[in-house]
């Protein structure tokens, strides 16, 4: 039985290898980076990968190997491993003993084995942990935050307050005169942030950026635990009852294209769409996902995000997203604001 359980994990083991190789041919490995920060993410990603790949590969080809050769049959006498242990003279016995006697000689009693085999995974963990600092800062430490109101133009940011709810993201933006007054003046978004306006831009499931420019959104939630995912800009970040946490990214290439759709201006994310509805590029239709399991509907809490060439595409975009919520608020005429 023990040579079958062998077989059994030495299966295991080149299936799992075979999937590893396959997925990047298949499309199920990581999504084309699309931030600035991603390359580093995905760095940190791959030294993991790698890490523990080798471990896995080098314990798994150990326990194959162990099991195939000291299984027990019935009336066998029991192994006895270490120094005392017998040695027949067969020629992958002794194979092994010549690739692992510099191993064995330092580790040739039960202290020194322990030893090691906490030493090292201490180095490696430590390793990992200062080799992901500078990423982690650059992506999580309020320091690192674009300025709300930076004056330089490639430096002011895009400024989005996401509420998560089951199941939709809903995000609002300042009107474009609101959003352009704020270059230079640091305070006035952050108190945008907690005390909505009346004339502030409501979409559902759009989250709007230039390429280049920095995006500066605070995400929370109106009811259970969620998580802002963006899977090609490399972000992630639940959403926490009573408490909105800022998120940031760079995104580097874009994914919007300026149609017309009923006599009005329409933007199309993923290069434009075909005479079928369908994006021309699939791998330009990036997604806002939830990766917090919220409910019943959880699989259907899906945004979209698109990246325009220019802020004045952008601009163009916001002012018309202004213009359309005026005309739908104006259905009502008793509203004040119709006028305005």
């Amino acid at each position: 039985m023990g040579k079958g359980w062998s077989i059994l994990f030495a299966v295991v083991m080149f299936a799992c290898g075979a999937i590893w190789v396959a997925s990047p041919l298949l499309g199920c490995w990581l999504q084309p980076p699309q931030s600035t920060h991603a390359p580093d993410i995905d760095r940190l990603y791959y030294i993991i990968l790698a890490i523990t790949g080798f471990f896995f590969i080098l314990t798994e080809a150990l326990l194959v190997v162990f099991m195939w050769k000291y299984a027990a049959k019935r009336g066998d006498h029991p192994h006895t491993f270490g120094h005392h242990a017998d040695e027949k003279k067969v020629f992958w016995t002794t194979f092994f003993k010549r690739i692992f006697r510099p191993v064995s000689a330092v580790l040739h009693n039960q202290h020194r084995v322990e030893l090691a085999w906490t030493l090292v995974p201490a180095a490696i963990l430590l390793y990992i942990a200062f080799a992901q600092v500078g990423t982690w800062a650059d992506a999580k430490y309020k320091s690192r935050m674009p300025a709300p109101g930076a004056p330089e133009e490639a430096k002011f940011p895009v400024q989005a307050d996401i509420s998560a709810r089951q199941f939709e993201w809903r995000i609002r933006y300042p009107r474009y005169d609101t959003w352009q007054g704020w270059k230079g003046d640091d305070k006035a978004p952050k108190s945008w942030v907690k005390t909505p306006h009346s004339d502030d831009v409501h979409v559902v499931n759009e989250l709007h950026a230039i390429k280049g420019r920095p995006v500066l959104v605070h995400v929370h939630t109106l009811d259970v635990i969620h998580s802002f995912n963006l899977p090609h800009m490399r972000v992630k970040q639940d959403t926490l009852p009573g408490k909105i946490i800022p998120v940031w990214f760079t995104p580097t290439e874009s994914n919007t294209v300026k149609t017309q759709k009923n006599g009005r201006p329409h933007w199309q994310d993923g290069g434009g769409h075909d005479d079928k509805g369908q994006p021309k590029d699939v791998h330009k239709v990036w997604e806002i996902a939830c990766a917090e399991l919220c409910g019943w509907g959880h699989y259907r809490m899906i945004g979209k995000v698109f990246v325009h060439e220019t802020a004045e595409d952008f601009g163009a975009w916001l002012k018309e997203a202004e213009k359309a919520q005026r005309l739908k608020r104006c259905a009502n005429s008793n509203d004040p604001l119709c006028g305005t």
